[in-house]
């Protein structure tokens, strides 16, 4: 005699098992589905794990190349001037070659042609190309496009003045001197409007020089101003945003009066990253994407010593 149940508990079995029957292709169908939302995500974390990678490599060698120059001289170790030579535009003291790693022996310039520069003459690293190549070889393996990235080098000085609001920090110069204004700054970084003697004699310059600090390359220009993004105003904004207690409150009255002037090296990197899978559904967001990271560091060797009067 057959057992009634054996039927339905093998139709039981089947659906616990999933066992094909009117079902059949089902998971095929959710499979179909789902894997290209999953791939796209995949892909996507992929993409957005290589630019963080690529960021946060650069953020650390700004902050490195930020240490070096902290602890030189930019005023003993530079010759004025030499920010203009394409010959201290490379990382290679032998005449004649424009290398950024040693060895490489290139024989032309591989920048653009950048108004108001010449060859010049080469020599053992300084201070601004001490600084520019501390960034091109600690970014290995990453690789610095010759054509399209950039390295800008400032030095800022500023003094703590009170001119009527509270004490503030206010930009009292700008290295190198030569390349240091744009027509956005609005004035010479020698020229603080406080000073009731003005600008400084030796180093203001009345011309716009259309460049902000030491280049590398000169590939990074905004608004005709070739270097540094950052304006004399952007930076006391960045200053003074910095002063702050330790309750996170802005430092004024007497005890912001007490700060001590000083002085910063700015080092910025323009650098063009590149997707590592460029795939079509990713181009909305650009490919390549230009990322600009940035470091300051206090240099004590160049703090201003000037008052209001």
């Amino acid at each position: 005699m057959k057992n009634p149940f054996k039927g339905t508990v093998k139709t039981l079995i089947a659906v616990l098992d999933r066992t094909p029957g009117q079902t059949r292709g089902q998971s095929l169908v959710e499979l179909t589905i789902t894997l290209p939302i999953f791939m796209v995500m995949l892909l996507g974390l992929v993409e957005i794990g290589w630019l963080a990678n690529n960021y946060l490599t650069l953020v650390d060698v700004s902050r490195e190349a930020g240490r070096y120059g902290s602890v030189r001289d930019p005023v003993e170790n530079w010759v004025p001037g030499n920010e203009l030579t394409y010959q201290r535009m490379d990382c290679d003291d032998e005449q004649g070659s424009y290398n950024k790693y040693r060895g490489e022996f290139e024989p032309s310039y591989p920048g653009p042609t950048v108004a108001g520069f010449s060859d010049g003459v080469d020599g053992p690293l300084d201070f601004y190309d001490g600084v520019a190549c501390a960034v091109v070889t600690n970014m290995l393996p990453m690789e610095f496009d010759d054509s399209v990235d950039d390295i800008a080098v400032s030095v800022i000085s500023y003094a703590i003045v009170d001119t009527g609001g509270g004490p503030r920090a206010s930009v009292t110069g700008r290295f190198p001197a030569r390349s240091n204004e744009c027509a956005d700054d609005g004035r010479d970084p020698f020229n603080p409007p406080w000073l009731a003697t003005g600008r400084d004699p030796d180093r203001f310059d009345a011309a716009v020089d259309g460049r902000r600090g030491y280049v590398f390359r000169g590939n990074h220009e905004e608004d005709g101003c070739i270097g540094s993004t950052f304006s004399i105003s952007e930076i006391e904004d960045l200053i003074n945003r910095t002063m702050l207690d330790e309750t996170g409150d802005p430092i004024t009255g007497l005890e912001a009066s007490h700060l001590p002037n000083n002085a910063i090296v700015l080092v910025e990197i323009f650098w063009e990253h590149e997707q590592l899978l460029d795939l079509p559904f990713f181009t909305w967001i650009g490919n390549p994407i230009d990322l600009h990271v940035w470091s300051f560091f206090p240099v004590s060797s160049v703090e201003p010593t000037a008052t209001p009067e």
